[in-house]
């Protein structure tokens, strides 16, 4: 949320508490109850969509480090009995695909640590019946599978969460849009059937509609911009 709407809603806010202060001037007032309702609904809903824009992108960063290096040396342990397997049968290919510690898996683009991963996996799987000597197991080769797909979808969180990101920005222009249409359309036209019963409500009314800036400096305070006054109904 940016300052501008961050403002806005403070204004949102300020408006409705006016409104629930004084519930019993008009309520009897359909049309107004239900422009209450509808504004009041989207300012909930701008509340909810704020929360969710926060997300923590540390904690996402911190799971895809812990994620790969589970990856990587659940792999490297497997592959150095595979080595050891390879070099005992003089299997030279299988030695040089073999060759590698954590770290280099670590250090790897991550696309590359998976393939290379999964390769270890699919080499193992394909001599899994030699290997049983060696201390490499069917479960521990299911367990590296595992690891293997929580990295692929750490990796794909920080692309989802943008893409969340924008889904959620655009829904927020729409619900303030929104908010502002209740009450310039709606609200502030209704709000002056109170002013010769209750001119006081409708005063408090009008103020709580000023948009203050709150990131304007106090030492040079701007002035805030207030709303439209309503026109006052034809006799």
């Amino acid at each position: 949320m940016n300052t501008k709407q961050q403002n806005k809603l403070a204004m949102y806010l300020a408006v409705k508490s006016v409104l629930d202060a004084n519930n019993s001037i008009w309520q009897s007032l359909l049309a107004f109850a239900d422009g209450y309702a509808d504004f009041t609904g989207h300012v909930t809903q701008i509340q909810t969509l704020e929360l969710s824009q926060v997300t923590d992108s540390t904690g996402i960063a911190q799971d895809k480090k812990q994620s790969k290096a589970a990856m990587a040396t659940a792999a490297q342990q497997i592959s150095a009995a595979v080595h050891a397997y390879a070099v005992k049968t003089k299997n030279n290919t299988l030695t040089n695909e073999t060759d590698f510690t954590v770290s280099d898996l670590i250090g790897e683009r991550d696309a590359e640590a998976i393939k290379d991963c999964q390769n270890i996996h699919d080499l193992v799987n394909t001599n899994l019946a030699s290997l049983g000597s060696y201390g490499v197991t069917a479960a521990k080769l299911t367990a590296l599978q595992a690891n293997i797909d929580e990295f692929k979808a750490n990796v794909s969180k920080p692309r989802d969460n943008i893409v969340a990101g924008a889904t959620v920005t655009q829904e927020l222009s729409d619900e303030f849009d929104a908010a502002d249409e209740t009450l310039e359309e709606i609200l502030d036209g209704l709000v002056v059937q109170f002013q010769a019963t209750n001119a006081k409500f409708v005063s408090d009314y009008n103020n709580a509609r000023t948009i203050v800036d709150t990131s304007a400096s106090h030492a040079s305070p701007n002035p805030p911009t207030p709303a439209p006054t309503p026109a006052a109904p034809k006799p």
